[in-house]
């Protein structure tokens, strides 16, 4: 096989192609025609001038039309190489060449007829000629720009991050780029509704092809058993042999859904916060409200028991406002990033005695009882912050406790670890809830022993256990009351650094 054939070139386009390349070839070879068909014209004459009587042959005498038929090769030659001007140009020569003859010797009556005839269809053939030329070359010009801009097109779609499909009119994949095969595997050659739906047949009443192939374009969502979601965008396409199919753009919208997703839970979340919000601080304010009004009275004498209980009453509706407040701008805190722990080192029991001691006089209906083990090393933490979090948990415990009932903090040392739980005996948690009680707003299905809670204190809880690289979790059985974990790591020994890791991920089983 010769190298043209190997590059898809044919022998005469390659010919064509080496005389083009060479500038006056075909100049000089016009040149040459002409000439030599000029003198074949007058082969005759020149023979009488000369006195070859041995070449005297008829033929160059009398027919003078077959004669000038040899001009037709430098004209169709001219209109070739030198399109139609080119041709026009040689056809005017050929017909100064053909004057003298024709009106000197030619024994037709009318010899200018037979002339200007032939010169006429001489140069319409040249211009025909030429105009071939022009065509072929802008045909091919045009194929190769096609193929050219098709092969662009498709190294676009080879690069595309987006998934690309052709499908033919036959239901046939004509072309799946790597993202494509990537996300679906390969399945050239194969029917569209086998290789991505797993059918036999065409999908009836949902496939959008033949209205894509009618010229329509399409837009739906294609979601995958394990949950991802593409958008997908069909379009008629116009293939290389002249046939319409259908170019489907899949583009991954699986971040996109979530982040709407969480949008739209945002939302939810907001609108619950300010329902909660407002509920809670509506509350304790109105109990304050009516016993405030009720000891400012001038006609009524109240006696001490009432007042000590209407005082009694405002100390508790301000403590509910205050842990309110306290877990709102806690939780703000968290998430600006801005209320990061300041740690030192401290003892976990002296936490523990601290809370209690304050709800101790809250929960006065309450059992609170510390069981520390003897000898706990010390931590590094920041100690309001551990303070809220012992602090929400037992509060926590109460609210879902009746009262009379026991709430039990212990701290006991495991695996270079203070391990702290906080133990009731309410009303418990479902299981369900157990793997929700950590989100915020979260407030379970189970009554409160006491009415409120915004469903902040366990989401602030973990918040602070994790940012000192802890965990924390809850047991929990309905009837039987909960326990809630948490560890915090030992202060390590003096002079080996104060730092703790703060990256330990929470991979307890109730979370």
């Amino acid at each position: 096989m010769s190298e043209n054939e190997v590059r898809g070139v044919s022998p005469w386009r390659e010919a064509i192609a080496v005389l083009n390349r060479h500038r006056f070839f075909p100049l000089y070879t016009l040149f040459a025609l002409i000439w030599i068909s000029t003198v074949l014209y007058y082969f005759g004459e020149l023979v009488d001038v000369a006195g070859w009587e041995q070449l005297r042959w008829d033929f160059f005498y009398g027919v003078h039309d077959i004669q000038r038929l040899v001009f037709f090769i430098p004209i169709v030659f001219a209109g070739y190489f030198f399109r139609v001007k080119g041709a026009l140009i040689v056809t005017f020569v050929s017909f100064v060449v053909f004057l003298p003859r024709a009106v000197m010797i030619s024994p037709f009556p009318v010899p200018m007829l037979r002339v200007v005839l032939f010169a006429a269809i001489a140069g319409v053939m040249g211009f025909l000629t030429a105009v071939a030329r022009n065509e072929y070359e802008n045909r091919g010009r045009l194929e190769r720009l096609v193929a050219r801009e098709r092969d662009n097109l498709l190294g676009i779609l080879e690069r595309m991050e987006d998934g690309v499909l052709i499908v033919g009119a036959d239901y046939i994949i004509r072309f799946m780029n790597p993202s494509m095969v990537r996300d679906f595997g390969s399945g050239m050659n194969s029917y569209c509704y086998t290789h991505l739906h797993g059918f036999d047949e065409p999908c009836r009443g949902i496939c959008r092809l033949p209205g894509v192939i009618n010229g329509a374009t399409e837009r739906w969502e294609y979601t995958l058993p394990d949950g991802t979601t593409y958008e997908v965008v069909a379009s008629p396409l116009l293939s290389a042999d002249g046939e319409t199919c259908q170019l489907a753009i899949f583009r991954n919208m699986t971040q996109r859904k979530k982040v709407e997703m969480e949008l739209v839970e945002v939302s939810r979340l907001k609108s619950e916060l300010l329902s909660n919000v407002s509920h809670e601080l509506r509350s304790p304010l109105s109990s304050i409200k009516g016993i405030a009004t009720s000891l400012l009275q001038k006609d009524i004498t109240l006696d001490t028991g009432t007042t000590e209980m209407l005082l009694t009453g405002i100390s508790e509706e301000v403590d509910r406002l205050a842990s309110l407040v306290t877990n709102l701008l806690n939780m703000s805190k968290l998430e600006a990033g801005v209320w990061k722990p300041e740690k030192e080192r401290c003892y976990i029991a002296d936490i523990i005695d601290d809370v209690l001691e304050r709800q101790k006089w809250v929960h006065q209906k309450h059992s609170l009882v510390a069981d520390t083990e003897p000898g706990i090393p010390e931590i590094y933490a920041d100690y309001s912050q551990m303070r809220q979090v012992l602090l929400n948990l037992v509060e926590n415990a109460t609210a879902y406790s009746e009262e009379g009932t026991q709430v039990r903090v212990a701290a006991r040392t495991v695996d270079g670890t203070v391990h702290v739980s906080v133990t009731d005996q309410g009303v418990g948690i479902r299981r369900k809830d157990l793997e929700r009680i950590f989100e915020k707003f979260y407030r379970g299905t189970e009554e409160r022993a006491r009415p409120g809670g915004t469903g902040l204190g366990l989401a602030i809880c973990q918040a602070v256990v994790r940012a000192h690289g802890g965990r924390i979790w809850a047991e929990s059985e309905i009837g039987h009351g909960s326990t809630f974990h948490f560890t915090v790591p030992v202060a390590p020994p003096a002079g080996k650094g104060k730092q703790v890791p703060d990256d330990q991920e929470d991979q307890s089983p109730g979370r």
